[in-house]
């Protein structure tokens, strides 16, 4: 491991991505801060200050595609002007020319940080139609291939995605949950089911809630609590599902406040339409569901079975079929020591490896030989 007392300026950006996105916020700014970098994220957020010990440079929040590639990267390079980067972390790819175009007049360092599939990512848009989704792929393919070429680094959130650069060197940072965030006792309250994370139509928003209608008639008690966004065209589907009374949304909760909203849960979900772009995802939630010690129920994807059917840390269920997915929750709540065993399992594969601790260093290092360089 590099030492810790190596200096540089190091500035992640992004436009897109909240304040205190998972990935951007609490796992990889806290990592390089750790390190002991002159480290900034200049990001959207509601002022500039030290937020959770990480430097943060406030960019207005736009919520216009349109408004954030003129209005929000012309701010960004306002303050890339300033802070003077000597490596300059995107996290967006639309940043991608305009972080090159930076590096071209003024020497330093890019890595590019791919969260996801780009080009599989296309087809998961249902804005996009017959006209603009090829356009839309197109795009996406020359992003990618314009930061492969082009990029000092590429840092992946999984192998998958990472293969897609073909020239960049490619670091792997998986979205593993900091074992240091997950404390809290676990103290599950009886058929309560939770899922953490955006709320859409590709992540079963209105199957989660009708398998939760369909367990009532079999477990008592049972309710569904949402933490997360409401994305486009789905509020009106939360709303009327918490005005039944069986669901409660707890809106966008901060990384650090997950844990102990998971930890009064008997169940966490994963439920994801097979989408390309989904299949071979590393779903971070199943990972902070394990982490909380909860035991999970994910949809029957080949690739996350085989990464973590051998935990036995859950069940995988058929998410294309209601009923079949209400049985096997039915199944499972109704058993409290099957639960609590599936608990400990994950719990014990987080301690023995996934996890962020396991992945900083990874990050750290590839900083350092940027600047060693």
């Amino acid at each position: 491991m590099v030492s810790s007392s190596r200096r540089g300026r190091v500035v992640s950006l992004s436009t897109v991505h909240h304040g205190h996105d998972n990935r951007v916020f609490n796992k990889e700014a806290k990592a390089l801060v750790a390190a002991g970098y002159d480290y900034h994220l200049v990001i959207s957020a509601d002022r500039d200050g030290v937020d959770q010990g990480v430097p943060v440079v406030a960019l207005h929040r736009e919520e216009s595609r349109i408004r954030r590639l003129v209005v929000s990267q012309r701010e960004a390079w306002h303050q890339l002007r300033v802070l003077e980067p000597d490596v300059l972390h995107i996290h967006d790819p639309e940043l991608i020319p305009l972080a090159l175009a930076w590096r071209q007049r003024h020497r330093c360092k890019v890595i590019y940080d791919a969260h996801e599939d780009l080009i599989g990512q296309v087809d998961t848009k249902p804005y996009l139609g017959a006209v603009t989704r090829p356009l839309a792929r197109m795009a996406a393919r020359g992003l990618v291939g314009l930061a492969g070429r082009s990029a000092d680094a590429v840092v992946a959130a999984t192998p998958t995605v990472g293969e897609r650069f073909h020239h960049a060197p490619v670091t792997v940072v998986r979205n593993y949950p900091w074992l240091s965030n997950y404390t809290t006792t676990p103290n599950p309250v009886p058929g309560r089911l939770a899922y953490v994370g955006d709320l859409s139509e590709e992540r079963k928003l209105s199957f989660m809630i009708e398998v939760t209608r369909k367990v009532r008639q079999r477990v008592s008690g049972t309710h569904l609590v949402l933490a997360g966004r409401v994305l486009p065209r789905c509020q009106e589907t939360v709303e009327q599902a918490v005005a039944e009374g069986f669901v409660e949304h707890l809106g966008l909760v901060a990384p650090t406040e997950v844990p102990q909203v998971l930890a009064s849960a008997q169940v966490g979900l994963v439920f994801l339409k097979p989408l390309p772009n989904y299949v071979a995802s590393l779903p971070t939630k199943l990972f902070e569901y394990m982490a909380s010690q909860v035991p999970f129920a994910a949809s029957d994807f080949q690739a996350w079975r085989e990464m973590f059917d051998g935990f036995g840390a859950g069940v995988f269920v058929d998410t294309e079929d209601v009923t079949a997915t209400a049985n096997a929750l039915s199944e499972l709540l109704a058993d409290p020591q099957r639960c609590r065993k599936m608990g400990y399992a994950g719990r014990r594969a987080v301690e023995l490896g996934l996890n962020f601790e396991s992945q900083a260093e990874a990050l750290t290092d590839l900083v350092a030989g940027l600047l060693e360089g």
